[in-house]
């Protein structure tokens, strides 16, 4: 009898022993990221059965459980990406937001400042100071378009360090969380049936969630406690023990551009997945490269352009102090940059064309050479195209369409079918814009000569109609101004930062909401575990003291026998 009392007493202490450690445990790791609060199941011994009935022998440890729920873990993983990407988009269009509208780097005050110094060259055409002045106000407004396309260069260039950081960072934890497949599985049984490693598998699920902070995946679970982990439409980052690679190229064709896909397992070859990514940081540096600095880079140029070639246009109807006729006042992108696509056999080029310049816009394009030979000019920014043909050499449209505000020229070689070209007429015309005239006698203020084929004096025809252009709807198809230009595209990069501000505090509550969520569930609760230690320390006494009442028990026994 008394062996028996001493096994179930003993049991209790076992098992209460366990639990404190547990409960240690879970303070220990109060602090500690991801960490999952456990508790120690227990279970009934079972009972004997003895003529008087089944007496019962103690209790006995079924499992350590850790606190998780399915559910809660994976909104917290979704609000975390969703989050990440809302933030990242938002910082980084922030700074664009803050270049365009700062007074220190804005194009509208140079602007301004340039068609006043028309004005001042207008209503004292004869004055070299004014022409010098004009000159110098000229200069400024290149070296603004210059600074602020330098300004969107850089930020592409860390656009490119981002996604190749975070690639890194990926793969980096894809191979972790391979590691720790193989090492949960391990402590399976025969049966397939793994024991609870839970701590493996809250680093697991914290690798997991940090990895849902780069991009958007989901965890399907696979035999031995091990789970699978995929990106984009399905593409694998992680099977069972295999982690797959992801990678980073430069764009066939926009070598500035960075894709990002996975290695073929099959092939070998790069699979992009750009455009089938999302959430995380990566999908708000592609978001914020695509809707908003690609977008600034373009209009920028579009503005560029259309003030090089509109004031080019004037200034050539003039004359200048010598009586000698208007030259180019600024150069710079009269060449239209063309890139072709590896394997190419053909080639073209493109020029900006004055004749139709209003109707250049903020897309680069792409021409496909089909079967024919045929010619389809794609505007990128939305996917609409247009049939060219083949007059001589030059691809014309198709009336009612017309080019984008530039002519293209078949090359020596002529294009084949399968042939691909880049066309971006505006993405880098800010950093080439220059001033073309250094001698300020040089400027075309008048409109005609006199009589003798010199100068006009005090006409200033030419000038006026120069300073003209900064009021004169010569962009978009003629729908806006130069000002009117920049100042819609301040207007869309500040809305798009504005909503994208609200969204990403919106998406911070949910995150935060989703946090707490987790933290109920599994979350360590320092009240709850000191009052859980207090209860086990009592129980732990009881069932000492059950053990000294078996000895007394004992002793009274051999006493007697004695």
């Amino acid at each position: 009898m008394a062996s028996g009392i001493l096994d179930t007493a003993v049991s209790g202490l076992t098992t209460l022993q366990r639990s404190l450690q547990t409960v240690s445990h879970n303070i220990a790791n109060v602090n500690t990221e991801g960490y999952s609060r456990q508790r120690v199941e227990l279970g009934t011994n079972p009972a004997e059965r003895t003529g008087e009935g089944f007496i019962g022998k103690g209790v006995h440890i079924k499992d350590v459980v850790r606190s998780y729920d399915q559910f809660t873990t994976a909104q917290l993983r979704s609000s975390t990406s969703t989050y990440s990407e809302a933030d990242q988009f938002q910082v980084m269009a922030s700074r664009v937001d803050d270049l365009l509208a700062s007074k220190e780097t804005s194009l509208s005050p140079a602007l301004k400042k340039f068609f006043n110094a028309v004005n001042d060259v207008a209503n004292d055409p004869a004055s070299v100071p004014a022409r010098q002045s004009l000159l110098s106000e000229s200069d400024n407004l290149v070296q603004r378009f210059s600074t602020m396309n330098n300004r969107l260069d850089e930020l592409q260039s860390q656009v490119n360090s981002n996604l190749v950081s975070d690639v890194e960072k990926i793969n980096s934890y894809a191979k972790s969380i391979a590691k720790l497949n193989i090492d949960i599985a391990k402590q399976s049984d025969q049966s397939g049936v793994a024991f609870k490693t839970n701590d493996l598998l809250d680093q697991r699920d914290l690798l997991v969630s940090k990895l849902s902070e780069l991009v958007d995946v989901s965890v399907v679970p696979e035999g031995n406690s091990m789970v699978s982990v995929f990106v984009g439409q399905g593409q694998t980052l992680v099977l069972s023990g295999q982690a797959r690679q992801m990678l980073v190229q430069q764009s066939k064709l926009d070598t500035n551009k960075l894709e990002v896909g996975v290695k073929d397992p099959v092939s070998g070859n790069f699979q992009d997945i750009t455009r089938q990514l999302s959430g995380g940081r990566i999908s708000g540096t592609l978001n914020f490269r695509d809707k908003i600095l690609d977008e600034a880079k373009l209009s920028l140029g579009t503005i560029a352009a259309s003030v090089t070639m509109e004031f080019n246009k004037v200034h050539k109807f003039g004359y200048d102090l010598d009586g000698n006729a208007g030259q180019d006042f600024f150069t710079g992108i009269a060449n239209v940059p063309v890139t072709a696509a590896p394997g190419n056999t053909g080639s073209i080029t493109a020029v900006f064309d004055s004749a139709i310049i209003n109707k250049i816009d903020n897309s680069d394009y792409q021409l496909n050479v089909g079967a024919g030979p045929s010619y389809t000019l794609t505007r990128l920014s939305d996917n609409s195209s247009i049939s060219l043909t083949d007059s001589g050499g030059q691809l014309v449209a198709t009336s009612p369409d017309s080019l984008p505000g530039i002519a293209i020229s078949l090359g020596g070689t002529a294009p084949v079918a399968g042939d691909t070209f880049l066309i971006r007429p505006t993405y880098d015309a800010a950093k080439n814009i220059a001033v073309n005239l250094t001698d300020p006698r040089k400027i075309a203020a008048a409109s005609s000569q006199n009589s003798t084929g010199g100068a006009l004096v005090g006409d200033n025809r030419n000038a006026l109609a120069l300073a003209g252009l900064e009021s004169k709807a010569v962009m978009y198809d003629g729908t806006a101004s130069f000002k009117e230009g920049f100042v819609q595209l301040v207007s869309d990069v500040g809305n798009q930062t504005s909503s994208a501000k609200i969204s990403a505090s919106a998406q911070e509550v949910l995150l935060n909401n989703a946090k707490e969520q987790w933290s109920s569930v599994s979350g360590v609760n320092l009240d709850e575990e000191a009052a859980e230690l207090i209860k086990l320390q009592q129980a732990y006494q009881a069932s000492s003291q059950t053990i000294a009442t078996t000895r007394r028990i004992f002793d009274t026994l051999m006493n007697s026998i004695a």
